[in-house]
């Protein structure tokens, strides 16, 4: 039987590296500025952050572009937590016209919030540089979590360069509509806002959208906003890249963010240890060695003693007989083995890793490899073989994998432009006027296409499985036709390439602002046949360079995280 091969390099290969770093000094708290915290408990701890970060250096507003060269440039590229963008320092733009334009300054927590007062407008720890696009569509909504795979109001012509999503809030405690950040940095903006409530606790940071999240002076966070940052901060611990950054405004603000360099004093505020007193020797500094960036958080706890560590190793075979045992060094790796002993399949042109399981001969049906690296494998004992499994490409099947593509008119047209046909991705869309004595135009009054009797609109795109139409303000009651599938107002269903939609009716029109192209895109798979062979011959190891900062090991049977010497779980503990 044919199998896609599932190679588990999430949990076998090293894949702990932190986000891309930006290059900054050694991060470094200096030496007893978290002193007054230990032992506090409840509101006493936020008393005691605020008496220590407050009263910052404030630079001025318009100078913050000068300072992000440091603070959030990676050494050719501005890092932009709202687009996948390309941005130059110099590529400051404030036009807000197309994703990828430009990028300007985002407040995470928006303006209208505090009133624009100073110190919090031009502070660092909040304001971040992002693409100005999306950074005017976000506006000052709430952050929150948005249903489906995409929002609204983010254009998606642009190679879907556009982070995050916009629409109405699922999460337990508001229902308005907010902006959901990526997964990849949900964490670093719930620390973010835990800064402003220690740093701002006397300011007022609840205007406008913002008593959503903040509570009245004293300022904290209101129920829905502990729970939600509570979640992120959580499933997305703190990066090299927020750790870089810190030391970084530290270095131009003199005050830093307390729950980037002790991430698990959230949980003696508004967590699972709230009203404890804190205990400091209980918690790892992002700065120290043993915080793995990505994966720690921030959490001691007691030592554990784990079974004992022995050298990793592998048995070469050649026909079954074993020829030796080798030690591998640390951060190795097994390449593709070649054709030769001649003795081995000639047809073993892809090595997938290894398995212990003693299997003989070609096996289609052959187990999911156990190791991918050699040095991923517990120690070598006399009773143990590991086997090499091969792959063989099969033949390509194509398969179809459903898609949809969001097409907003405001975001191609300008008042009054005449439509044509619009081209997003895998879809077109064709206005014409038929029929019709008008001929559709755009009109930002209502922001929709105005789509007359007798004009037609044609969708094109393979295998089309649906289409959902948003109608603007004051749209007209035109009866809508079809030439295939079903369509009940504001939906069409069927499968078909094109669909022609035909507006009835003498007079009138009506008013069209987006539509979804729903599609099912065909996709080639190359698929594999899986065997094993126990004639692996001997073959040279290669030296994989120590350039990442942690890396997964097998140890007695469990997974521990490993930097230079030391071991520690997979939650951070470090294993004595």
């Amino acid at each position: 039987m044919n199998k896609h091969i599932t190679v588990l390099a999430a949990l076998l290969m090293v894949a702990l590296i932190g986000r891309a770093n930006v290059p900054t000094g050694v991060a470094a708290i200096p030496t007893g500025y978290y002193s007054t915290v230990d032992g506090q408990s409840g509101a006493n701890i936020l008393v005691k952050l605020h008496a220590k970060i407050d009263n910052h250096t404030v630079i001025s507003y318009s100078a913050l572009e000068d300072y992000y060269e440091q603070t959030d440039f990676t050494g050719d590229t501005v890092w932009d937590m709202y687009s996948t963008c390309h941005f130059t320092m110099a590529q400051a733009n404030h036009t807000q016209q197309a994703v990828c334009d430009g990028w300007n300054k985002e407040h995470s927590i928006p303006q209208s919030w505090f009133n624009e007062g100073s110190p919090m407008k031009s502070d660092l720890f909040h304001v971040y540089p992002t693409d100005a696009r999306v950074n005017n569509i976000r506006s000052n909504l709430p952050y929150g979590e948005v249903a489906g795979a995409t929002g609204t109001g983010i254009s998606k012509n642009t190679g879907n360069h556009a982070r995050g999503k916009k629409g109405a809030n699922t999460f337990a405690g508001y229902t308005g509509s907010c902006y959901e950040p990526d997964d990849e940095f949900k964490g670093d903006f719930a620390r973010t806002y835990f800064y402003m409530c220690a740093r701002y606790r006397d300011r007022a940071l609840n205007s406008s959208n913002g008593s959503v999240v903040f509570t009245a002076t004293p300022t904290d966070l209101t129920a829905y906003a502990k729970a939600l940052f509570l979640k992120w901060h959580r499933e997305d611990p703190v990066s090299r890249k927020e750790i870089d950054r810190n030391q970084a405004v530290y270095g131009l603000q003199n005050n830093r963010n307390p729950f980037i360099d002790y991430p698990y004093l959230v949980e003696y505020i508004w967590g699972e240890r709230a009203g404890q007193a804190v205990d400091m020797s209980q918690m790892v500094a992002s700065c120290d060695p043993l915080f793995v960036p990505g994966v720690s958080n921030g959490w001691s706890g007691q030592s554990v003693t784990p079974p004992s560590t022995v050298k990793h190793g592998v048995s070469w075979s050649v026909n079954g007989e074993i020829t030796g045992t080798d030690s591998i060094a640390e951060n190795s790796t097994i390449p593709a083995f070649p054709a030769e002993p001649s003795s081995c399949s000639s047809e073993s042109e892809t090595f997938v890793g290894w398995t212990d399981v003693p299997i003989n001969g070609i096996m289609d049906d052959a187990p999911t490899p156990l190791y991918k690296r050699v040095s991923d494998m517990p120690a070598v004992t006399a009773d143990v073989t590991y086997y090499a499994v091969f792959a063989q490409a099969a033949e390509m099947e194509p398969v179809l994998a459903p898609m949809q593509e969001e097409i907003v008119f405001a975001e191609n047209y300008t008042n009054q432009q005449e439509m044509s046909t619009v081209t997003q991705g895998a879809v077109s869309v064709t206005f014409a006027t038929a029929g019709g004595s008008n001929a559709p135009k755009y009109y930002s009054n209502g922001a929709a296409v105005r789509c007359y009797a007798g004009n037609t609109i044609t969708v094109s795109a393979q295998f089309i499985t649906g289409i959902d139409f948003v109608f603007g303000t004051n749209d007209g009651s035109n009866e809508i036709t079809v030439n295939t599938g079903t369509f009940v107002t504001p939906s069409w269903t069927g499968l078909a390439d094109p669909v022609v939609f035909t507006i009835g009716g003498t007079s009138g029109n009506r008013r069209i602002s987006a539509m979804t192209v729903k599609m099912n895109s065909s996709v080639v798979e190359e698929v594999y046949s899986r065997y094993i062979t126990t004639c692996q011959g001997t073959t040279e190891i290669v030296s994989i360079p120590m350039d990442m900062p942690a890396r997964k090991v097998l140890v007695g049977g469990q997974i521990y995280i490993q930097k230079g010497e030391e071991l520690y779980t997979i939650q951070g503990i470090q294993v004595k």
